[in-house]
């Protein structure tokens, strides 16, 4: 037993090793597109969301508030708002690494919280069951075609998704996000979708 957890924290801290080079390589990527790139892929991600039968079927929907540097979704929380849909975005809890899903009724009602992410007042929040969640559109730094997910490496999403098994889950990627593969562990969860600017690509389901 105590070989195997030797091995296994090795395996692990290769991973580790392996996303921070990841992450580092993609972000930079990321952030050397101007506005207007990120604008019109952002655009064509967001028309495909919108025709996509599993958007248009769910009644409760989970989207994020974007960076600046990431896919726009500020299109895309309108349009779901517009049609009636229940809409939530990430609301950090007090214990790192932990989040919940907040309603929202629009996006003047949010504040900069936790990590200067913007999420409804702490007064306001109303959170929603993460099991009632019928679409989870998911941010990433990188993805591969099997749906592993390089994420910012707190573990946000990871621990979120294992509560919401209701929910297809969806990751969103730039061109330059899109990766051969992803290396992962234990910990890790896939998405079973992939929406870039091109197509929406099913891949491998659950845990990796």
């Amino acid at each position: 037993m105590k070989h195997y957890n030797w091995v296994l924290a090795v395996k692990n801290d290769l991973v580790a090793i392996e996303k921070k080079r990841l992450r580092a390589e993609v972000l930079a990527l990321r952030r050397a597109l101007s506005k207007t790139a990120i604008a019109c892929e952002s655009e064509h991600i967001t028309r495909q969301i919108c025709t996509w039968a599993y958007y248009r079927a769910a009644r409760t929907v989970m989207l994020f508030v974007s960076m600046p540097d990431e896919v726009d979704m500020e299109q895309l929380i309108w349009h779901a708002l517009r049609s009636g849909k229940i809409v939530c975005i990430p609301y950090l809890s007090e214990r790192y690494g932990d989040m919940e899903a907040a309603r929202i009724s629009g996006l003047n009602e949010l504040v900069a919280g936790r990590l200067g992410i913007r999420e409804p007042k702490k007064e306001e929040a109303m959170l929603v069951p993460p099991d009632s969640l019928d679409l989870i559109i998911v941010p990433g730094v990188a993805y591969d075609f099997a749906g592993r997910r390089c994420g910012m490496g707190a573990g946000y999403y990871d621990r979120f998704l294992r509560r919401a098994r209701n929910a297809v889950w969806a990751g969103v990627a730039l061109q330059c996000q899109l990766v051969s593969k992803v290396p992962c562990d234990e910990h890790d969860y896939a998405v079973q979708y992939v929406i870039s600017s091109k197509e929406i690509r099913k891949c491998g389901e659950g845990k990796m």
